[in-house]
Formats: structure tokens, C-alpha cells, sequence
């Protein structure tokens, strides 16, 4: 870009300081450790489970996202001697928090900015955790994103370079990687084609062939599992087309806006960027910078995502992080004023944003005391012990439950067993002879099933 070589001449230490601390008393005041798992992060845990015990992805019940999370886990796994059923939470969420670190890294490749800059930039997006609070969660959306950020920032890396440069197979590879992630990401590369056909001059050469070879070799590699299981490559079609129906609002799972508050706190987000990118003056509207193309693919993410009826935080991470990890070093350079203005003005409305974000479908708190007492009831009752939940199961339930012998729906035992769960249509309490009746509520607003246990274990169960 035309200012690309000027951007690194002038940087503000001061500026950089007043980053880095500002980064500093988030990361010290701010951080709020999730919860219990999300339906969502148990999914995504049940799936590597039964990976590791030898069932092919394409064949899951639950492949509604691509196998890389599940496959990452594994080779955590492995690394660590941990098994599925071992897994803590917080180990889950580590396994995803290292890709915060690879999309941070993102920024250290980026052409026309000095050292300092990316180096402070990076260590911005690490201490503040990206500035939202999705790359604590074991979800595919951090991995997508890092793949996806990655991919806009070896484009970035590769212009100006050769035809035959490796840097165009590279940002490819960065990409398929994104879209074996989720599918998801084929609409974010749609769109980030057209932000370069907006923001640069399309050129049909070679270097599309070797991003294009880039891009099938990648996904095809994550989407098999290291092309392990080819009927995977045909699981992500069938993915695409159930995506179309749940983002149009056309299927039952789709989810509308509880609030439009994330929406909002997203747009003031670009908005800020804008700000930068223009400097408070007219003519730097006008005027071509390096940092157009990430803030022109994170906006038209945004729009896209707030056209669509399925709304869910998640959607947001790439508006946010976009243009913090690729547009943030461009407008550190220059002047102490606009580092000093832009960083407290970015955090303000990440700390605004923090809870809308990761309030959703959040799992109750009462999951934990459930688990508590089940494990001083499973002890009590013996070798025999077992669960019956009726109705089939509502993530992250099977998660909590993973310890034990659990059958779903109905079976033979199930009416005996010392431990029962029968999901809650109404206010009615059962009553039903050899059982005394409890209540658990798995997701706030709503999932709660009826607890049934056995007479002669109440006090163990409820801890008297």
C-alpha cells in the first residue's frame, strides 16, 4: 500500500508504554473465570471422547462443527497423558487459550509497521485476552478465527511479493484450516474476496492457483482428520446446507437475538477503529492505508452477521479480533495521543462488553453442587450404582455425568435405578413411589429436570 513504507518511520515509546500498562490493569482487574461448560464446549468435548475411542467424525451425532478442535484436544492429550473422562474444565479451556497466543502471533508478520509496534500489539491482544471473553471457551470459533486471522495476514504479508511466492499457498493453508474449523468461515471468505475486490485491484494470475491449492490441500488435510476418514470431506457439505436453514431462520435450531447489546457494543467497536483509521480528519478518509483490508472484511463480517436471524455472541469474535490484531499496529504508529486515546477507549468497551458476550445459554451453577452430590451418592450405593435420564440428554449434562455408568432414554433398569432425571415440561412435581423428588436446572432460563433418588439415600444425596 501506498503508506505502508512510511508507517514505521515515526513510534511513540510513550505511546507503546501507555499500551502495554493499560494491557497490564485489565488483565489484573477484569478477568472473570467462565463458568461451567457451555452446551456448546461439551459437544465439542463428547466428540473428542469418541474420537479417542475409535469413532470416525463423519459418523458423530454431533458434527455439527469441524473435527480440529476435537482433533487439538487429542494431541493434547497425548502430550499430556490426560484422558477424556479426566479432563477438567480449566484443562479444556487451556487447550483453546493457545490459540489466543497463535492469533496474537498473527501480528508479528505484518509488513510496514517497525518491531516495537507488533511486539506490543501482541502482547495487547495476550494480557487482555483478545478483549472479550471467548478465548476462554472450548468452542470452535477461537480456533476458526485464529485460522482466519492468520490467513488475511499472510495476504497481507504476500502483496508486494513474487507471483511464485510461498506466501500465497501459505495464507490459503491459513484458510482452509478456518473452514475445516466451521463452515462458517466459507461466508467470511467470500467476503474477504470481495473486501479486496473493493479495497485492491483484482489481478487473475498465478498466485490464485497457489492460494487456491493452499486452501483445498488444508481443508481437506483437518477436514479428514489428517485424511483419516474421507467421509468427512462429504460431513462439511452436509454441514453448509444445514447451516444455510439454521442462519436464514429457517430451522428449528435457530437462535434469535436475546439482545442486540453485543450488536451494539460490536459496532462501537468498529467504530473506534474507524475513528483511527481516519485520524479525526477528513482527508485521512480518503487516503489508502494497509490497515483498510482488515477493518473492511471485520465490517462486513458485522453486517453480515447482523442481516442474518440466527444470532448468537459467538458470531461477534471475528469483528472483534480482526481488526485488533491486523489494524492495531497500523494506528500505534505516529502520534502519542492517538495510543493513548485508542487503547482506553478499546478496553472500555471490551469491559462493556464482557458480560453480554459470554452470557449466553450460560450453564447454571447448580450443575456443580449436582455433581457434588451425585459423587457422595455413587459412593454410598456401590459398584451398582448407575443413572437412568429420561428423554434423551441436554448437553453439558452427559459432560458432568462422565464418570459413571448413564443410560439415556429408555431401558429396562431405568425404573429402578437409584439415580433418576426426567426432563421438566411444566411446574408439576412427579410423585413416584421409592423416589424422593428434587429439581436441577442446567441452563439459566430454562432445561430443568425433575431428580429423583432413591428412598434411603436422601441425606447422602443432599448432604445432612
Amino acid at each position: 500500500m501506498a503508506d505502508a513504507a512510511n508507517q514505521s518511520g515515526t513510534v511513540s515509546r510513550i505511546g507503546l508504554v501507555v499500551v502495554v500498562v493499560a494491557a497490564l490493569l485489565w488483565s489484573a482487574i477484569s478477568f472473570v473465570p467462565p463458568g461451567p461448560l457451555h452446551a456448546d464446549e461439551a459437544v465439542q468435548w463428547s466428540l473428542a471422547k469418541e474420537l479417542s475411542e475409535g469413532t470416525p467424525y463423519s459418523s458423530h451425532q454431533d458434527k455439527f462443527h469441524g473435527p480440529t478442535l476435537a482433533t487439538v484436544l487429542l494431541i493434547s492429550a497425548k502430550l499430556t497423558g490426560t484422558a477424556p473422562t479426566d479432563m477438567s474444565e480449566h484443562y479444556l479451556r487451556s487447550v483453546v487459550s493457545l490459540f489466543l497466543g497463535l492469533m496474537a502471533a498473527a501480528s508479528l508478520i505484518l509488513p510496514g509497521v517497525s518491531r516495537p509496534v507488533r511486539y506490543v500489539t501482541a502482547a495487547f491482544i495476550v494480557l487482555t485476552g483478545g478483549c472479550t471473553p471467548f478465548s476462554y471457551y472450548f468452542v470452535q470459533e477461537m480456533l476458526l478465527v485464529t485460522g482466519f486471522v492468520w490467513g488475511v495476514a499472510l495476504w497481507m504479508r504476500a502483496e508486494g511479493a513474487a507471483i511464485d511466492s510461498r506466501w500465497w499457498m501459505l495464507s490459503g493453508a491459513a484458510f482452509g484450516f478456518a473452514l475445516a474449523c466451521k463452515v462458517t468461515a466459507a461466508a467470511y471468505l467470500f467476503l474477504f474476496i470481495v473486501a479486496l475486490l473493493l479495497s485492491r485491484r483484482f489481478i487473475p494470475d498465478r498466485r490464485w492457483l497457489r492460494f487456491g491449492f493452499g486452501l483445498v490441500a488444508s481443508w481437506a488435510c483437518f477436514q479428514s482428520v489428517g485424511f483419516t476418514d474421507f467421509g468427512g470431506l462429504k460431513t462439511w457439505w452436509l454441514q453448509l446446507a444445514r447451516a444455510l436453514g439454521v442462519a436464514s431462520g429457517h430451522s428449528e435450531d435457530t437462535l434469535l437475538a436475546v439482545s442486540l447489546a453485543p450488536w451494539g457494543l460490536a459496532a462501537a467497536w468498529l467504530g473506534v477503529f474507524a475513528l483511527a483509521r481516519s485520524g479525526l480528519s477528513v482527508a485521512g478518509w480518503w487516503r489508502r492505508q494497509e490497515a483498510d483490508l482488515p477493518c473492511l472484511v471485520a465490517g462486513l463480517v458485522f453486517l453480515f452477521h447482523l442481516a442474518l436471524p440466527y444470532k448468537t455472541p459467538w458470531l461477534l469474535l471475528l469483528a472483534f479480533s480482526l481488526p485488533l490484531t491486523l489494524a492495531l499496529p497500523y494506528f500505534l504508529v505516529g502520534q502519542t495521543g492517538r495510543a493513548v486515546v485508542l487503547a482506553p477507549a478499546l478496553l472500555m468497551i471490551a469491559l462493556m462488553a464482557q458480560s453480554s458476550l459470554s452470557s449466553h445459554s450460560r450453564t447454571s451453577s447448580d450443575v456443580i453442587h449436582f455433581q457434588g452430590r451425585v459423587a457422595n451418592l455413587a459412593k454410598a450405593y456401590g459398584d451398582k450404582f448407575y443413572i437412568a435420564v429420561d428423554g434423551g440428554h441436554y448437553w453439558p449434562l452427559p459432560y458432568y455425568l462422565r464418570a459413571y455408568r448413564v443410560g439415556y432414554a429408555d431401558f429396562p433398569q431405568a425404573a429402578k435405578a437409584p439415580l433418576r432425571l426426567i426432563p421438566a415440561s411444566d411446574a408439576s412435581e412427579p410423585v413416584v413411589a421409592g423416589y424422593m423428588v428434587s429439581s436441577l436446572t442446567l441452563r439459566e432460563g430454562g432445561d430443568r429436570y425433575w431428580v429423583l433418588v432413591a428412598k434411603g439415600y436422601e441425606s447422602v444425596f443432599i448432604g445432612k
